[in-house]
C-alpha cells in the first residue's frame, strides 16, 4: 500500500487580515488532537530573516548548497534552490497529515480558506477578514483532513 500525500489548504487575505493568527490556532488544536500539521509561509518579497549578518551559518549559506544548524530540538535548513509549494510538501512535509500554506494565492491547484474579500481560484470556505469562529475552521478542517 502506497503512502497516502498530506492534506494541502491554503489561507489566503489581505495583509493583517488575521491569516497567522486563525492558522496558529488551528494548527495547536489539531497537533493537540494527534495529527501532523505542517506549515508554509509564502514570502514573495524576500524579507523574512533566517538567519543575522555574518554569522557562520550565513556566510556558509552563500557558498554551500545546502547548510544546516542542528541544535538539541530542532534543525534550521537552507537549501540554495527553487521549489514550488508543492514540490516542498513532497519533499519536506510528507510525513504530515495536513500541510497549510499561507499566502500563495495565485496557487491553482490548492483549495483555499479566505479571508476577507481577496480574490484567489480554489476557495472552498469564505470568512470574514479577522474571524472570530476559530471552531467553525477547526471543524471544516477536521473534515477535510479526514476525506
Amino acid at each position: 500500500m502506497g503512502r497516502v500525500k498530506p492534506k494541502v489548504i491554503g489561507v489566503v487575505g489581505y495583509h493583517n487580515s488575521g491569516k497567522t493568527t486563525l492558522v496558529e490556532y488551528v494548527v495547536k488544536a489539531l497537533t493537540e488532537e494527534g495529527l501532523k500539521v505542517g506549515y508554509i509561509k509564502h514570502d514573495p518579497k524576500g524579507h523574512g530573516i533566517t538567519d543575522r549578518e555574518g554569522s557562520d551559518t550565513e556566510r556558509l549559506s552563500k557558498v554551500a548548497r545546502k547548510v544546516a544548524l542542528l541544535s538539541p530540538d530542532k534543525i534550521t535548513f537552507w537549501e540554495s534552490s527553487s521549489f514550488s509549494p508543492l514540490e516542498l510538501v513532497e519533499r519536506l512535509f510528507s510525513d504530515c497529515d495536513l500541510v497549510i500554506l499561507e499566502g500563495f494565492k495565485s496557487l491553482r491547484s490548492v483549495p483555499k480558506i479566505a479571508l476577507g474579500e481577496v480574490p484567489s481560484e480554489g476557495v472552498i470556505l469564505r470568512l470574514e477578514e479577522r474571524p472570530k469562529d476559530y471552531e467553525r475552521v477547526l471543524d471544516f478542517l477536521r473534515k477535510f483532513t479526514r476525506e
